[in-house]
């Protein structure tokens, strides 16, 4: 792993993995010019976002850990990058949201992460901060979890079981796109049958049918055209079950610099 592992105090965290989290834009984030995230007073970050009713209010968005086994070229937080590493613990996490709702700064939580490990020892981490809120705390309020390329399904049907939404990033339309992006993600296995898992597991009639399914491409990195994306785009609503599928544009000198 490149990067220096460090252990600062939790606001230090928080104001590195908030700020790292900027890059996953599966939830509805304002788009208007008084509508993009913002630096709370405290140096952590709010995200405005869009509600069913139309209303619109903030979420505490973060990463769990910034540190990852990936290797995706087009990710600042790859592998191979010499960057801060540090790592939150899910009673870190829930106290530092709760203490966020309950001052009504915020209406629900965002939870993301780097690969630490496994894709099933992540998860574990992901799913522990909701079980933390959900269980211990009788949080009932909103929860959109992560869901890590390559986890088990066990992991993923616990994920959908805690959470209000879920989203596992497709990335690119196709395996061809991907295989030129990372040489540790599988298409298919990794990606397109946990988002059918979702869907199945989501689709009307089922237990968690409330439970809502987001994606997002990253656009431009891996030279895919965009009537191709347009054609994945359409058979992810048709067919899975998808509320919503967003677009990240590849910002170059993030990643790796031959894309």
């Amino acid at each position: 792993m490149v990067g220096v592992v460090s252990h600062p105090d939790t606001q230090r965290k928080l104001e590195i993995l908030s700020a790292d989290a900027q890059y996953d834009l599966a939830c509805a984030c304002g788009t208007s010019k008084d509508g993009h995230r913002e630096r709370g007073g405290d140096g952590k970050w709010i995200y405005p976002v869009t509600l069913p009713s139309g209303g619109k209010s903030l979420l505490f968005k973060t990463l769990l850990s910034n540190v990852c086994t990936n290797d995706c070229r087009y990710c600042p937080l790859r592998e191979q990058m010499d960057v801060r590493r540090v790592s939150l613990r899910p009673e870190e996490t829930a106290a530092v949201f709760l203490d966020y709702y309950n001052r009504r700064k915020v209406f629900g939580l965002f939870l993301s992460s780097g690969v630490v490990g496994t894709p099933d020892a992540t998860m574990d981490r992901l799913n522990g901060v909701a079980r933390l809120l959900r269980r211990k705390h009788r949080f009932k309020g909103y929860i959109h979890l992560k869901v890590i390329p390559g986890a088990s399904d066990a992991a993923v049907e616990e994920a959908v079981s805690l959470a209000s939404a879920v989203s596992l990033n497709i990335e690119t339309p196709g395996a061809e796109c991907l295989e030129k992006l990372s040489h540790k993600k599988d298409f298919i296995g990794d990606i397109v049958e946990p988002i059918k898992l979702i869907s199945r597991l989501t689709s009307r009639g089922s237990r968690y049918e409330k439970v809502k399914q987001t994606t997002q491409f990253i656009v431009g990195a891996a030279g895919e055209q965009d009537a191709k994306i347009v054609k994945y785009m359409s058979g992810l609503y048709d067919r899975l079950n998808m509320q919503r599928v967003y677009f990240s544009a590849y910002q170059k000198g993030l990643g790796d610099e031959s894309i």
